[in-house]
């Protein structure tokens, strides 16, 4: 830029824009010298004189988005012109009172000496053209009064919440590197260097930040701050945003990228923030397209009259990494570049006072020279913010909060009386805690006996439902699809009410992996059909045992015709049996029971299987319904007059094979060559099959 001389009124007017914060025109000081006006400053500017370079200053701010540059022009060896032509202190002081009249025309007047003055200045020289950009903005000079510990009053709790997700739990949604180790490293530069207690923070890292969790913890935590409370929420994770609908979403770690409804809305944040009662809350999100929060708000200088009335007005203020653009998740030293700027900046900050613009002013650049991304600072929209702003105050070496009163035996004291106050808050926090314990015990002790008394009556109305069912059953001596058995001869009934039917001693011929020898057999009893749902229904009341898988669709077929009992397993089977005083066959009693003596192929004999003999080849299951009913296939009764040896279900034996139990029989949807009397197969003991049922076997002796 080539140096200005400001000589006159119109070149001083044209060059010059206005402050662009709403503050007062600039005013003019002696010798043609032009600085800014803080809003909450007095004026107060040196008298320069006039020498042959005609030395002027010109301070203007040029806006560009979040961000701010300033360019200035100052006459050659502007430090050296200062000392020479300002005089001594009384001068400018003589030359101060000669422009106050002035002044006091403009609004602004002098109260009981000179206060400090903000001064941007950087300098050009004015008769020797331009200067390189590189070496204008190696000049640029920032005089900011400091805030003095202390001057800020302390009151209310400092609460956080930290939330932080690498992992996500649907395979579509990308894993993070860096989110949980920056939530972690924030919370412990909170602890450590700004007076946060880790029971007043709340961690959701990973599997803890669910959907529900990070709503839930910003509701409860809404509820329990207080009046003069401030709290922090700070988010690293996944964000989201849809460019048609302007909606922007964080992304919990539970959430279906199918489904946006499984995502938390800026909006909802934003409503769980405006809804806290405490005074101030400082949003940090650290995800992509989280610029959709925020409204906008002017600054005045900083200092520490202005912190200690932000600290006194309510205020919704967020800082995002980005804004409505993508986000990195790799920097440097296995952080972001935000956080890891962030984290810099809070660890290396030794001023007793920070608050959100001015941690903005400083990291803004910082990330936008290492990154494509622009952070974004200012109160969030519609969430009632009311002018103030977050106040990070920094610990004293103690570890304690900056002292509020000055040095000496005072501040001991007062730091003392702040160290008690904290164990109070402590100890106070910590009996709520208990009692909060003490509630949710006494909660769950009555809600673990609710649960048993509805189990108890639950249990209670489903035994009467099936006694009524098994009530209306058919029994054995009602007319059905098979005739009644009747106690004549060898058969006998056995104690559960099943007909027996005997198979008498003797040799047959027994088949094993296609190689025939002879075996001879002791008598034995033998049920007619297989154990159905009725008897072992019966069972159930009788005797304490667990419910087969999907006993009641069973027990409600029971008036359409009484069907095999079906998903009990070996275990469950030998229970029956022995009860009664039975047992499970072995397989070569099941063998000849079903084949005799003759060497049938079918228990029926050789022919080929038909829908007269058997249920077989049916692989469409629809239900319980599509098992046949007990006895339903007289022509395939076996020479003993045994009945459904073949197909419907397959059946457990007590033989082993290789650490399994053989089955025989075959079931409903195994073809003819599955369902021959020789065929064995062999299942886990402790499998619940919809196709494999049982019968019993009691010695004849």
């Amino acid at each position: 830029m080539q140096g200005l001389a400001l000589g006159n009124e119109r070149a001083r007017q044209a060059a010059i824009p206005e402050w662009g914060w709403g503050l007062p025109p600039r005013c003019p000081t002696p010798n043609s010298v032009w600085v800014d006006v803080p809003a909450c400053g007095t004026l107060a500017a040196a008298a320069f004189g006039e020498d042959s370079r005609q030395r002027s200053v010109l301070v203007q701010r040029q806006g560009n988005g979040s961000g701010r540059s300033r360019q200035a022009g100052v006459g050659k060896g502007i430090a050296g012109a200062i000392r020479q032509d300002t005089g001594d202190v009384a001068g400018r002081t003589r030359a101060m009172r000669d422009r106050e009249r002035e002044r006091e025309c403009m609004g602004w007047s002098l109260h009981g000496g000179m206060i400090g003055v903000t001064l941007l200045v950087m300098g050009l020289w004015m008769g020797g053209g331009a200067v390189p950009e590189s070496a204008a903005k190696s000049r640029d000079l920032a005089v900011t009064p400091k805030a003095v510990a202390g001057t800020v009053p302390s009151t209310g709790t400092y609460w956080a919440v930290i939330i932080g997700i690498d992992r996500y739990q649907h395979q579509s949604v990308p894993k993070l590197e860096t989110a949980v180790r920056d939530a972690t490293a924030i919370r412990d530069v909170l602890i450590a260097r700004y007076g946060f207690q880790p029971d007043r923070i709340i961690e959701l890292l990973d599997t803890q930040a669910t959907g529900a969790k990070i709503e839930s913890a910003l509701y409860k935590l809404g509820r329990q701050v207080g009046k003069d409370d401030s709290v922090l929420i700070y988010y690293a994770g996944h964000g989201q945003y849809d460019d048609e609908g302007k909606l922007g979403w964080w992304v919990p770690v539970d959430a279906d990228p199918k489904e946006p409804g499984t995502f938390i809305t800026n909006a909802s944040v934003r409503d769980y923030i405006s809804s806290m009662k405490a005074k101030h809350v400082y949003l940090v999100a650290d995800s992509c397209f989280s610029g959709t929060l925020f409204g906008t708000r002017s600054l005045p200088p900083i200092n520490n009259q202005w912190i200690a009335r932000l600290a006194q007005k309510p205020s919704r203020w967020g800082l995002t990494s980005g804004s409505t653009e993508p986000v990195a998740d790799k920097g440097k030293d296995g952080h972001s570049v935000f956080a890891y700027h962030l984290l810099n900046l809070l660890q290396d900050n030794t001023e007793p006072y920070l608050v959100p613009s001015q941690i903005h002013t400083k990291l803004a650049p910082l990330v936008a020279n290492n990154s494509d991304q622009t952070p974004r600072s200012e109160p969030l929209k519609g969430a009632g913010d009311e002018g103030g702003q977050f106040v990070f105050r920094l610990a004293s070496a103690s570890g304690g909060p900056v002292p509020s009163v000055g040095s000496g035996a005072g501040a001991a004291l007062e730091e003392e009386r702040q160290r008690l106050q904290a164990e109070r808050q402590a100890l106070q926090a910590e009996r709520e805690q208990i009692e909060q314990a003490h509630r949710q015990a006494d909660e769950q002790a009555k809600l673990a006996a609710e649960r048993a008394q509805l189990e108890a009556e639950r249990k209670r109305v489903e035994a009467e439902r099936q006694q009524l069912q098994v009530a209306k059953a058919p029994s054995y001596s009602a007319p059905q699809q098979y005739s009644a058995p009747q106690q004549q001869g060898g058969d006998i009934i056995g104690k559960d009410g099943a007909p027996m039917m005997l198979v008498p001693a003797g040799e047959f011929l027994y088949s094993v992996y296609g190689k025939t020898r002879s075996l001879s057999i002791s008598a034995f009893y033998m049920d007619k059909y297989e154990v159905s749902v009725r008897l072992y229904a019966a069972f159930l009341q009788a005797r304490e045992h667990k419910q087969p898988y999907e006993w009641s669709e069973q027990v409600a077929l029971m008036s359409q015709g009484d069907r095999p009992v079906v998903r009990v397993n070996w275990y469950d089977a030998a229970t029956y049996c022995r009860y009664y005083g039975k047992r499970l066959p072995t397989e070569q009693e099941w063998e000849k029971a079903a084949r005799g003596t003759e060497r049938r192929v079918y228990p029926w004999g050789n022919e080929e299987p038909t829908s007269e003999h058997a249920l077989f080849n049916k692989p469409h299951w629809t239900g319980y319904g599509t098992l046949a009913v007990v006895g339903s296939h007289p022509a395939g009764a076996s020479p003993y007059g045994i009945h459904d040896l073949a197909g419907n279900v397959q059946e457990w034996t007590s033989s082993d094979w290789a650490r399994k139990k053989v089955v025989r029989g075959g079931h409903i949807d195994d073809e003819p060559g599955s369902i021959r009397a020789d065929y064995r197969y062999a299942e886990d003991p402790s499998y619940e099959l919809g196709h494999t049922g049982f019968r019993c076997v009691k010695d004849a002796g």
